[in-house]
Formats: structure tokens, C-alpha cells, sequence
């Protein structure tokens, strides 16, 4: 099928139908997100054992993500969007259900195959509307939706926690699914063959695009720090004196939405490369300002630059991912990208935890070891990326 032209008034429609259903996917994801530490410390759980369980959901997304990508594009988007968010919600009634850390995992694994297939299959379908000639851009919008409920989750999160305790907010992220369950059916299904005609007689090159390794690889490292910050900065920052975390994310997000309406047109207009290399730049320095921060006021300056910089290299690095495929495997270049963007998350979240016990809880030196592995990814773009 043809790439969508720019003419055609449908694809505004259906964009907007996609944005709001992933609105309200990351929306339940952040309201959750800060809060499930706190969940698993009421628990009795160590920095160690609260760091392997935040992993499981982010593993479980990325062995999920290969098979999801394949059957995207072999049997359509809207199935796994649809199936995602039912199971998506399943695991966020079980943490209520769960009397023990032990049976929190069952459902983290769940939630982590449903995350995979919803948010998969509704990155596709963005990249599917967007016309060619302004994809940087409006894929730059599609990941809006993702930072504005990062902007809102957690500091409704924690407003949830203070006045209904843990059941309101896992309830409440749950009540937000069923909404984008409801908007998820009204997405049509794009009129085109998913079966994928490009064959090899190799297994490997089935399951791996060559082609766009590069931005993903490059977002793993870029998420790692991530994993740490996702799953330990609330309890950092309620150490120093910050009484709601939420408003670091929600500064954070907020910078996300700033730079992304910059950065895509940008990345249209000059290349991919130009937003990229300084993004990875402005993620780097975050980390860095988080590692010596000593008050509430250097984590939000943190939060500043990493939200900046975060915002205007995760889309960009995805739309080169759109770029360097074909629209036959676009949803398994999507599962590929995301694969790696969660394996970051979840290794970072086991491997910082593990080093936060190792250092008597020393939050400087985990940031620094983030900021090495970003340093890291930095590195590797700006050696092999594609210049221009």
C-alpha cells in the first residue's frame, strides 16, 4: 500500500482517535508507576527485591514485544491494541488482590505482556496515519500523549495515594483503561495487507531489522537510567524534602511536551541526527545534576534538562526507526524499538537497585553509573549514526 498523502482529511481523525487511546494507555501506566515502590516498601521489600519486581514487568514487555510485533504485522494492529488493554487492566486489579510481594509478580508479568501489545500496536497505527513528508513531526505529537500522562499520572497518582490510599489509585488507573478501551474500538483497522511478503531463510533476520538496530540499541541505553529514576527517585526525593514526588514527573513530562513540537519539525526540516546527538546531550547532563543534587530545587532543575533532552531524542530515534523500514515490518521495527527501550528500563531498574544496596543507598553513586551508561549510548550514535 502507498504511503498516506498529506491530502487525504481522514488520517486527522484518525490520529486524533490514536493520540486520545494512548493518552489514556500512559496515563494508568504513570498514575501507577511512581506509586508501585511505595506499594512493594509497605511490603517490607529492600531496594533489591523492589528493583527485581519493577524489572519483571519491563522484561515480560520485551519478550512479549518480538512475537507481538511479528503477529501485528502478519494479522493487524487493533487485536493487540484491544486484547492489550484488557490485560493491561487485569494486572492492575491483581495488585489489589495480591496479599504478598511473591503473588505481585504474576500480575506484573501480565501487565507487562498487555502493555506490550497495546502500546505496540497504537505506536504502529501512529506511524501508519502519519504522512511521510511530516512523520518527525507528527510522530513528535503521537509521543505527546505518552509525556502528558507522564506529566499528570503521578502527581494525580500521589494526590490518589494521600486521600484513598492504594486501592484509589490502582482502581482509578484501571477506570482510565476501560476508557481507552472504548475509544480503542472506535480506531479503524487501516485498509491494507499485513501479511509480510519478505522472507529469508534466516530466523534471526526474520525477528531482527538490521536496519533500525541502531536507534534502538541507542534508546536502551538512554532508557537505563530510566529504570532507576521510575523506580527510585520517589524515594529519594521524599528523602530530601520533596513531600510529592509527582511533581518532578510532571516537570519532566511538562519538558517533554515543550521540546517534542520543536524537535519534530526540526528533525523533518534538517535531519534526524541534529535533534538527536544534542538530546542525548541535555539526558546525560540530567543525570549528572540528579547525582548531586541536595535539595527539592536541584531535582526539578534536573528534571528540566532531562525532560528537554529526553523529548528530543526518544522521537527522533523512533522515526528513524519508521524511516529505515518498510511499512511490511513497520510493527515489528515498532516492537523492536519499544523491545529495547523496556529491556533499558528493566535492566536498569534490577541492575541500580542491586548497586543502591551494594553502596548503603548512596543515590549520587547510582545516578553516576546511569549517567556512564548514558554517556555510553551517546558515544555510539555519534560514531555510527547516519550523518546529515
Amino acid at each position: 500500500m502507498a504511503e498516506r498523502e498529506d491530502t487525504n482529511p481522514r488520517w486527522v481523525k484518525d490520529f486524533i482517535l490514536t493520540w486520545l487511546n494512548r493518552f489514556g494507555c500512559f496515563l494508568a501506566h504513570h498514575l501507577t508507576r511512581p506509586i508501585l515502590p511505595l506499594y512493594l516498601v509497605s511490603f517490607g521489600a529492600s531496594s533489591t527485591v523492589i528493583g527485581a519486581v519493577m524489572a519483571i514487568f519491563t522484561v515480560t514487555a520485551t519478550i512479549a514485544r518480538v512475537p507481538i510485533g511479528l503477529m501485528i504485522d502478519r494479522l493487524g494492529r487493533k487485536p493487540f491494541l484491544l486484547y492489550g488493554v484488557v490485560l493491561f487492566a487485569a494486572g492492575n486489579l491483581g495488585y489489589l488482590w495480591a496479599p504478598s510481594i511473591l503473588l505481585v509478580i504474576p500480575f506484573r508479568i501480565l501487565h507487562g505482556i498487555g502493555w506490550s501489545g497495546c502500546t505496540t500496536a497504537v505506536a504502529t497505527l501512529a506511524a501508519d496515519i502519519a504522512p511521510q513528508k511530516r512523520r518527525g513531526e507528527l510522530i513528535g505529537y503521537a509521543g505527546m500523549a505518552s509525556s502528558l500522562g507522564g506529566a499528570i499520572g503521578p502527581i494525580a497518582g500521589f494526590a490518589l495515594l494521600h486521600r484513598f490510599h492504594f486501592t484509589g489509585v490502582f482502581l482509578g488507573a484501571v477506570s482510565l483503561l476501560f476508557i481507552s478501551l472504548l475509544l480503542g474500538g472506535t480506531l479503524p483497522e487501516p485498509a491494507r495487507s499485513y501479511r509480510n511478503k519478505e522472507r529469508t531463510g534466516r530466523w534471526l533476520e526474520a525477528v531482527i531489522i538490521r536496519e533500525t538496530l541502531l536507534p534502538a540499541i541507542t534508546v536502551g541505553f538512554l532508557s537505563f537510567g530510566h529504570g532507576g529514576i521510575l523506580t527510585f527517585l520517589p524515594i529519594h526525593a521524599l528523602k530530601i524534602g520533596l513531600e510529592n514526588p509527582g511533581i518532578w514527573f510532571t516537570v519532566y513530562a511538562g519538558c517533554l511536551l515543550l521540546s517534542r513540537p520543536i524537535a519534530g519539525p526540526l528533525s523533518d526540516r534538517i535531519s534526524r541526527r541534529a535533534v538527536i546527538i544534542p538530546g542525548l546531550i541535555l539526558n546525560l547532563l540530567g543525570m549528572c545534576l540528579l547525582a548531586a543534587a541536595p535539595s527539592p530545587a536541584w531535582l526539578i532543575a534536573a528534571a528540566i534538562v532531562a525532560g528537554l533532552g529526553t523529548g528530543a531524542a526518544q522521537p527522533a530515534l523512533m522515526t528513524v526507526a519508521v524511516d529505515e523500514t518498510t511499512p511490511q515490518r513497520r510493527g515489528q521495527s515498532m516492537a523492536q524499538y519499544q523491545c529495547f527501550y523496556d529491556l533499558g528500563i528493566g535492566i536498569g531498574s534490577l541492575i541500580l537497585g542491586a548497586l543502591l544496596d551494594l553502596v548503603g543507598q548512596n543515590f549520587a553513586i547510582m545516578y553516576l553509573a546511569a549517567a556512564g551508561i548514558a554517556g555510553w549510548g551517546l558515544w555510539l550514535y555519534m560514531v555510527k549514526g547516519k550523518r546529515g
